[in-house]
């Protein structure tokens, strides 16, 4: 009976362990340490680290194969957090230099803080061995995230003899908090890409970003939060030259900015006054096989701000829909377990799209339920004159345990008929970082996306739908092999008269070699009634090196049958570094019709070239051409973010040229020049 109670305790204890939260606590202190990839003494006077680091992949639950030690500090003003990385430096990957494009393609680490412990919500921040950046905030549980939210903060990062070091330094100013909790969530993370190592400090964690299998920091005393203003004004100056509209030699100043008044250290309201729209990186050209309408990331500083709220599947409010604005304002923050935005904003009159001027309005809150679940209400709402256009939608997320979740969404529009103005989705899924499988089904009434796409962002309407994804991956790390990926995912829906409307089935194989060779196969077989009935299919081939990499090399074949027409597309595409600063991506593009009434058959070359001086001081060459048009465009910029992310200064160029066949060729010359510059007035 002893023995047995003590095997008993004994297992009880280790389950205990493995499940248990760990902690660290915060450490303050007097003096601000320097950031410049050199570990202060300041650091090492705490009495507490983070270590024991442990895999999600490829080996899940194992110790990390790499030592790893965090320390945490704080003062008035800042978090301080570094990390010290033992490895090789020979074994280092770090190619990357452009702010808010890291992933797992480089060696980089992770801090994450969740400032409610709500373990839903928290902000992310990624460093590289080259002092590469990106920042991003994470809902529901690690579901959603955007990378386009950015916020001021420091960091350096140094390669030393027995691995590297990282800082950082975000100030309290820069995130929103619970002013009463001394306890916040916290995962630190770090990808050791010569291992394809993935590890966490929380434990053996089940997907990465999810926020609930974070660990625990306490005894943090964060400051009262002042209320706070900061002006955001731009300034940009146009010079054109353009025979696609009459545009010669004009030159456009325009100004314009935000306002953002800081309320409480957990709620926040802006203000625009015509906005900045332009955009200063160029868009690559797309080869679109569907009918449908392709899906741009919001860039305007106003919108970013809890912009990731309105991330449901059914999308009722989506912020490009939105051109030119005369002025808007906004709230957002978080109150007990409330999550808001909400927002008004005034858009002008596009005489050439015909489209009046509107007010547009948008509402969202969310309530946390259980451990790390979410339900949620949105309104969405264009009015202009003699029309208008609205929707509510209510939606929830249940985590069920580690692996499980139940996600649907009520939305009904206006104006229209209730049901074919409605539409509702449920979903069942199981999935961590090795597997994934879901059923879904979504009901859409025919006159729905008419409303819905007025404020928000829907493929199509007039469905019954059903679909399935079932993905899983092995990592086998063998002699031959480091890991098989393979997907199904299949898809079909009728009309809301029963009509059958559209089936497809897409299978999905990736050998990734132990040599970094990979070689996938996809196929795809669809039914779509538009006009008449169509049948396609393709099948794609790809050999690539290294591309699980920034610096890696592709070559696909696809060949099938779309629309109608046969057809094959060639691509390749290599990115590599010229030397420490000096990168480029060359990519090429062809796609052949047959028939090809369409004139769509072309060729379509990409070049890109970045030169850094520094982390936040660029130039930026882009070229591309597409033959079924005889286009060329070119693109050159120079950046210098003096106050980074928010304070810089572009000076770009674009030529435009396409010579249509039977007409005259047409030319646009660009001149542009934005300065942005932040001011606190307190």
């Amino acid at each position: 009976m002893m023995k047995r109670g003590f095997i008993l305790s004994l297992l009880l204890l280790v389950l205990f362990q493995t499940h248990a939260q760990k902690t660290i606590g915060a450490y303050k202190i007097a003096s601000t340490p320097v950031i410049d990839g050199i570990i202060d003494s300041n650091y090492f006077a705490s009495p507490d680290s983070a270590v024991n680091f442990i895999q999600l992949e490829p080996e899940k639950g194992l110790k990390a194969t790499q030592k790893t030690v965090v320390y945490f500090a704080y003062d008035s003003l800042y978090i301080y957090v570094v990390f010290k990385c033992y490895q090789d430096p020979g074994d280092i990957v770090a190619k990357i230099q452009t702010r808010d494009v890291l992933g797992k393609s480089d060696d980089v680490v992770l801090l994450q803080i969740d400032t409610y412990n709500d373990n839903r919500s928290a902000y992310g921040f990624l460093l590289n061995p080259l002092g590469s950046q990106t920042d991003f905030v994470i809902t529901d549980d690690g579901r959603n995230f955007d990378v386009n939210w950015d916020t001021e903060w420091e960091s350096a990062a140094l390669i030393s003899d027995d691995g590297w070091i990282a800082e950082f330094a975000i100030p309290f100013k820069s995130i929103k908090y619970k002013k009463s909790s001394t306890d916040w969530g916290i995962n630190f993370g770090r990808v050791i890409r010569n291992n394809f190592e993935t590890v966490y400090w929380s434990g053996s964690m089940t997907q990465d970003f999810r926020i609930s299998e974070s660990g625990l920091l306490t005894d943090i005393k964060t400051p009262a939060r002042k209320m706070g203003l900061v002006l955001f004004p731009y300034a940009t100056l146009r010079y054109e030259n353009n025979d696609f509209n009459e545009t010669y030699n004009k030159f456009t100043p325009s100004l314009g900015g935000d306002v953002r008044f800081q309320i409480s250290s957990n709620a926040s309201a802006d203000i625009t006054i015509n906005p900045d729209f332009a955009t200063v990186e160029a868009d690559q050209v797309q080869i679109n096989l569907t009918r449908y309408e392709l899906y741009y990331p919001e860039k305007r500083l106003f919108f970013l701000e809890g912009n990731e709220m309105y991330k449901t599947r059914i999308r009722t409010f989506y912020s490009r829909r939105i051109e030119d604005i005369a002025f808007g304002g906004k709230l957002s923050g978080k109150v007990g377990a409330y999550n808001f935005n909400v927002l008004s904003v005034r858009s002008l009159e596009i005489e050439e799209d015909d489209e009046p001027p509107a007010f547009f309005t948008a509402a969202r809150v969310k309530r946390d339920v259980l451990k790390s679940s979410m339900v949620g209400l949105t309104y969405a709402d264009k009015t202009w004159n003699n029309g208008y256009s609205r929707s509510i939608s209510g939606d929830y997320l249940f985590n069920l345990g580690e692996k499980w979740k139940l996600t649907g969404q009520f939305v009904t529009s206006f104006p229209g008929d209730f049901w074919s103005s409605s539409a509702f989705f449920v979903r069942f899924a199981r999935e961590d970082n090795i597997f994934h499988y879901h059923i879904r089904y979504s009901d859409l009434g025919d006159h729905f996306m008419e409303n819905i796409n007025e404020t928000g962002f829907i493929h199509d309407d007039d469905r019954r739908e059903l679909d399935g994804a079932i993905e899983y991956r092995w990592w086998l790390q063998n002699n031959v092999f480091e890991y098989i990926q393979v997907v199904s995912d299949n898809n079909i829906f009728w009309s809301q008269k029963g009509i059958l409307r559209s089936w497809y089935l897409t299978e999905y194989v990736n050998f990734y070699f132990r040599n970094k060779f990979n070689l996938t196969y996809s196929y795809n077989n669809e039914f779509k009634l538009f006009e008449k009935e169509y049948y396609n299919h393709q099948h794609s081939f790809s050999l690539g090196y290294n591309t699980d990499e920034w610096s890696s090399a592709r070559l696909k074949y696809t060949l099938g049958r779309n629309f109608d027409r046969d057809f094959y597309l060639i691509t390749g595409d290599v990115s590599f570094k010229v030397s420490d600063k000096f990168s480029m991506e060359l990519s090429s593009n062809y796609v052949n019709f047959t028939p090809d009434t369409t004139n769509s058959t072309r060729l379509i070359n990409v070049i890109s070239a970045q030169y850094y001086f520094t982390k936040d001081l660029w130039v930026k060459v882009f070229a591309q051409n597409s033959t079924n048009i005889e286009r060329i465009y070119v693109y050159g910029l120079f950046g210098w973010r003096f106050k980074p992310p928010f304070g810089a200064i572009y000076l770009i160029y674009t030529r435009d040229q396409e010579q249509i066949p039977s007409e005259n060729k047409q030319q646009a010359d660009i001149f542009f020049l934005k300065l942005t510059y932040p001011i606190r007035i307190w």
